[in-house]
Order: C-alpha cells, then structure tokens, then sequence
C-alpha cells in the first residue's frame, strides 16, 4: 500500500498531477487470468490523459488485476521532468518496476538513470535511441514504419477504385517531431507515391498534437480562409481524435465530405463508429489491450526476476530482442464489424 499512499500525498500535493478516471464498463479482451501473478504494486507513468492512453490504462489494470497484482497510475500533463520526477520518487517509496511512456522519447536514458536498478519498461512510445534497451529495460509497442503504410493501403484501394492517380489532401499532424507523427505522415505519403499517385497538399499541414479540438478548430479555421473543399480527395490524420474533429467541423459547417476519403488511426471507440457509419474511410487499429497486457506481464517478469518476455505470445524485433511489437491492423467497412 505503500506506493498508493505515496500517490495519494503526491496528487494532493504540489506536484498537483491528475489520476486517470475510470471508464465504466471497459473489459479488454484479453485480460484473462495468468499464471504468472505478482502480489503487490506496478507503477504506470503516462505522458497525458487522451483516449487512446485511457484506453491502454484501463487494459492495464484490468491486466494487473487479473494478474493478482494492482496498477497504480499517473499522468505528467506531458512534462518529461515531472514525469522522471514520478520515476524518482517512485523508486524512494520502493517500486520493484516502473511501466512508462515517455512525454519526450528522447530522454529515454535519463528515465533509466532516474531509476537506478528499478527495471523499467516502455510502452507505447518507442524511446529514439533504441541502444539504451537490454534485458531489463525494454519496449512494448506497435511499429510506427508499419502504421502510415496500412492508411496508404486503404486510401490507394480506394482511389484506384475511384480512377484516380492524382489528387489533393490535407494533412492533419500530431506532435511535431513525436517518433509515430514522423512515421505515421511519412508512410502514408510513401505508399501513396509507391503506388504511382501524385499527391499534393492543399495547404500546409497542422499539427494539432493529438488533439480532437485543436483539429477541430484548424478546419474551421480553412473553412474560413475559403479552402476549395470540393477539390479535396483525401483527409489525413495521425489519429482517430483529430480525424472525429475534422468531421465534426464539417458537420457544424453543413460541408459535404462524402466524396473525401477520411483515415485516421488508433481503432478507438469514436474512430471504429466513424467507420462504421461511412464517415471515415480506415482507420488502423492500435492495439491498447495488446500493448497493455504485454507490458503488464513484462513488469511482473522483471519484477519476479524473469526474462521480460516470458509468457508474452506476440513477436520480439529481429534485431533487438529487447523489444515486443504488438502488430497494427487496418480497419474497413469490409472488417469493422468485427472490431465493434
């Protein structure tokens, strides 16, 4: 109980982070119960409170949970400082393994020297430099040179469906220099290029960090400025969030985007809907249970003195064995039903 006094003190305290609320009703899929159990405490850091990160919360603790074991969480508001500040004081209160995504995935290393001999493992947001990974400070997550690929895939079906080999897009960005925003926009431009159609932006791209609203706010804002909407071919978006934004202000700007192709991803509740009722071409799924339950099972092996990828059935990387991949999947009007 000792770290959940801590947290307790913390949150109430100057530091003033926020506990992730609880999302009634979620049961990932794969949270069975394990053989590998660990009575006691797992500490998980998150960069922020979305609802991708909620989701991959909320797989963890039931993970945790069904593992005999109770997860403990805290977000930094997307302060990398505040965050090895947690891994600091963490460790103090005598934390056996730290779970973290990191808000600056090149400060990796100074996670790792934050925690001294306390394993760490990463999730969802692959560290840049994947040299400071060995055998107990390791990676959990989806590979990000497979994600723009699989958005270039469906836009590519259907435009060659549709005849077309050149068209106009706009481009919707997460955080500017984050690992998935460079890979997820570079992919989908390369597949479209590697499939012979030209693809030329209508105006400059936004970077709308994640954000539903911000994304929201940046078409409207083109509405305004009297972008040629019917010269549009394709939405892009680095994720479900600010792919539901745009819709929402071309909703609430009565413009017709039934002739734009609109992909995004993560397979979140919000993004699968939008599929489903037609207003999203794709989106590609990010398996928040997969990555969760992974990462969970890793922290207990550590902490159980265990290889960390004992028990884990998904691939590790050909090259580093220190990290798992839990795979992306695209999803269609052909499959969503099955994601439902």
């Amino acid at each position: 109980m000792k770290l959940r006094k801590w947290i307790a003190a913390l949150l109430a305290g100057t530091m003033c982070a926020t506990m992730l609320a609880g999302c009634g009703g979620f049961t990932p899929i794969n949270a069975e119960k394990e053989d590998e159990t660990y009575q006691g405490e797992i500490m998980l850091i998150l960069p922020k409170k979305d609802e991708y990160l909620s989701y991959l919360q909320h797989a963890a603790q039931a993970s945790a949970e069904a593992r005999g074991c109770e997860l403990n969480v805290v977000d930094c508001n997307e302060d990398q400082d505040k965050e090895i500040e947690y891994v600091t004081a963490a460790v103090n209160e005598g934390a056996p393994v730290i779970i973290i995504a990191l808000a600056d995935n090149t400060r990796a290393q100074d996670v790792i020297d934050a925690a001294g001999d306390v394993p760490v493992v990463f999730v969802n947001r692959t560290p840049a430099d994947l040299s400071v990974l060995d055998d107990t400070h390791v990676y959990i997550g989806s590979n990000e040179d497979e994600c723009g690929a699989y958005q270039g895939k469906a836009l590519v079906d259907y435009l060659k469906a549709e005849g077309k080999n050149s068209i106009h897009y706009l481009m919707f960005n997460g955080n500017e220099g984050q690992d998935s925003t460079t890979k997820r926009t570079a992919g989908v431009l390369k597949a479209l290029k590697d499939a012979g159609i030209t693809a030329t932006a209508a105006a400059e791209p936004v970077d709308c960090e994640y954000d539903r609203t911000k994304a929201m706010n940046e078409m409207s804002r083109m509405l305004a400025e009297d972008v040629e909407m019917e010269n549009i071919d394709a939405i892009i978006s680095n994720n479900d969030a600010m792919a539901c934004g745009v819709i929402e202000a071309l909703n609430q700007n009565k413009v017709s985007y039934v002739d734009i192709a609109i992909v995004g991803v993560d397979g979140t509740n919000s993004g699968i809907q939008a599929v489903a009722n037609g207003e999203m071409l794709a989106t590609v799924y990010q398996n928040a249970t997969g990555q969760a339950s992974a990462a969970v099972q890793a922290a207990i092996n550590l902490a159980n003195g265990k290889s960390f990828a004992e028990g884990i059935s998904y691939d590790a990387d050909e090259d580093n064995a220190s990290i798992i991949w839990v795979p992306f999947e695209l999803i269609t009007a052909d499959n969503v039903s099955d994601y439902e």
